[in-house]
């Protein structure tokens, strides 16, 4: 007998919801191991709280509060911290004077 994955156990890893054009899952309570074939929609407190290796055939629409590896739309992901973002790390880091009065100028030159 091939090994088969009961319905409560899959309950335990998985929430679904029933749209109008069927079911669909809502929240996976674990890892993923292999491609989506569609979308990754983030909700509130729901987003992407791991890292994403591998491929999604779809959007990730939320926030990703780890590492992406891989492409998107066929160019490598780069993370890009904002001039405000920069700011507010190099103050919580601690970081010395000069840092922080050049991420300042850095924010004062930039639209964020």
């Amino acid at each position: 007998m091939i090994d088969q994955i009961t319905i409560e156990e899959a309950l335990e890893l998985v929430d679904f919801e029933l749209y109008p054009e069927g079911w669909r899952v809502k929240n996976v309570k674990g890892n993923v191991r292999g491609d989506v074939g569609g979308d990754i929609w983030g909700a509130v407190l729901r987003d992407v709280c791991g890292n994403v290796h591998g491929n999604v055939l779809g959007s990730v629409c939320g926030d990703v509060y780890s590492d992406v590896g891989g492409t998107i739309n066929g160019r490598l992901w780069k993370f890009i911290e904002t001039p405000k973002e920069r700011l507010r790390r190099l103050i919580e880091e601690d970081a010395d004077k000069d840092k922080i009065l050049e991420a300042l100028d850095r924010l004062e030159d930039s639209n964020d």
